[in-house]
């Protein structure tokens, strides 16, 4: 994958998470795991409900500009902490295959703003 058509899968894929629905840009066997704390969701409407419930506890959400290369992309941000203080910075890392994600990585302290698993 070259890292022109990853960029504009990632492209495709922001645009469609600000929608709510993005799972077409996943793999089914796609993973999310928090490096923080070791959870792993799988598959990919577990993903997309999984970012989904993130997104909706990250008040604040500030990113930086999207970094691609050859079937991988980098993303760092912050958000408002959920006490008020600190922003909290995070960093998420995709794997990419074909035109799919599959996989995420997301470095940083937001394990705890991750929805429960189900």
């Amino acid at each position: 994958m070259s890292t022109d058509d990853t960029s504009q899968t990632m492209s495709a894929y922001f645009t469609a998470l600000g929608k709510g629905r993005f799972q077409q840009f996943f793999t089914d066997d796609v993973t999310w795991t928090t490096i923080q704390s070791g959870a792993v969701v799988r598959g990919a409407g577990a993903v997309e409900e999984a970012i989904n419930g993130l997104h909706a506890r990250m008040p604040d959400l500030s990113t930086r500009r999207l970094v691609s290369a050859q079937g991988v992309a980098y993303l760092e941000g912050t958000c408002a902490g959920t006490d008020g203080g600190e922003r909290l910075p995070f960093c998420v890392a995709y794997d990419l295959s074909a035109d799919r994600i599959d996989a995420m990585r997301a470095y940083g302290n937001i394990a705890s703003l991750m929805p429960p698993s189900p």
